[in-house]
């Protein structure tokens, strides 16, 4: 078996690409051949479109990830649907949680395009299911829809702050920390404005914000018109290691999101056993405490009632790396082309 996972890969350090490098970790750990070919890095054109048309008359599987909520995004998928035909046809999984609101606004052609590119597929994996829905809504085949949280496993952190940044940790209780790209879907303007409330109860808080984006320099400004720039570092692109030792450090995982999907981060921090407040919307795992999107003194409340909670690790969630196994078994281009069962 060869698999070619098409998607991401860090940095940035975000959701999918975190991902797909876990994904590819695991594959090799197990002694099966995979190789990434980076989205973020390739152009689709005549290059990107031949190295994805190669491996697949080569009998590799292959696995696109995406977020399924812009053109562009399913224009990949069209392409790279087709050129897994070769091998009897590829995985999709869909990450984004605006795809059910992309889908239900697109016009009909856009509807259309995205039902054909998923009849393409042997599997598409939807991490919500609100992504399946919305697919389903398309027309598309239950037997092809399958729900699978872009949740590997659990990892111990393994790497210590750097000294400077350890010692402003030890400057700052309580401490939250959240991941996010500096984009208006993740609600960074929200966890600002709750911050500045929770500050005039606990004037030594701090936030550690892990993440980058288009708005970076803006989300700077935000900080310093509210006064907080000793209370929030803007850490930037972090490596996943890192980042799970900061969210471990941390009092409360805040996820501030007004759309998501099943957030890596938040499954993370609750299996570390950091409390997590985060927004009703995409899918929240058991343990988490939830508020109104876009609901500042609503957030700031749960953040408080997060505080009081005693810490200690969930039970271990269960990842989805067997059932991908399965998949790929199932899947596999070096076997032809397979009925779906």
């Amino acid at each position: 078996m060869k698999v070619l996972l098409i998607g991401p890969r860090p940095p940035p350090h975000g959701g999918i690409s975190v991902h797909v490098s876990g994904i590819q970790r695991q594959l090799l750990a197990a002694g099966v051949t995979c190789r990434v070919l980076d989205t973020s890095l390739v152009h689709p054109g005549w290059g990107f479109g031949w190295a994805v048309l190669r491996h697949a008359f080569e009998g590799w599987t292959l696995h696109l990830h995406t977020n399924g909520h812009n053109v562009k995004s399913w224009l990949l998928a069209l392409g790279c649907g087709l050129a897994g035909q070769a091998s009897g046809g590829g995985i999709l999984t869909l990450h984004s949680g605006m795809v059910p609101r992309y889908l239900e606004a697109a016009p009909r052609w856009r509807r259309r395009l995205a039902a054909f590119t998923c009849s393409l597929y042997r599997k598409v994996i939807c991490v919500s299911p609100e992504i399946r829905s919305a697919l389903l809504s398309l027309g598309s085949e239950p037997r092809r829809m399958e729900v699978l949280p872009a949740f590997l496993s659990a990892e111990s952190p393994e790497v210590a702050p750097e000294s400077e940044l350890e010692a402003w940790i030890g400057l700052h209780r309580p401490l939250f920390s959240t991941v996010l790209f500096f984009r208006p879907e993740y609600g960074f303007d929200l966890l600002v404005a709750a911050l500045a409330r929770l500050k005039c109860l606990y004037p030594s808080l701090g936030c550690l914000v892990m993440g980058s984006g288009e708005q970076q320099a803006e989300a700077g400004e935000r900080v310093r018109e509210a006064g907080l720039q000793e209370s929030i570092r803007l850490l930037g692109d972090v490596n996943h290691n890192a980042c799970l030792a900061l969210m471990s450090a941390g009092d409360v995982f805040v996820r501030p999101t007004l759309e998501d999907g099943d957030s890596i981060s938040v499954r993370e921090a609750l299996s570390l056993g950091v409390p997590v407040v985060a927004s009703r919307t995409g899918t929240r795992p058991p343990g988490a405490i939830l508020f109104r999107p876009g609901d500042v003194a609503e957030m700031a409340a749960k953040v408080e009632l997060a505080l009081a909670v005693k810490r200690g690790k969930q039970p271990p969630a269960a990842g989805c790396m067997d059932r991908l196994m399965a998949i790929y078994r199932q899947v596999d281009g070096g076997e032809g082309r397979l009925c779906l069962n």
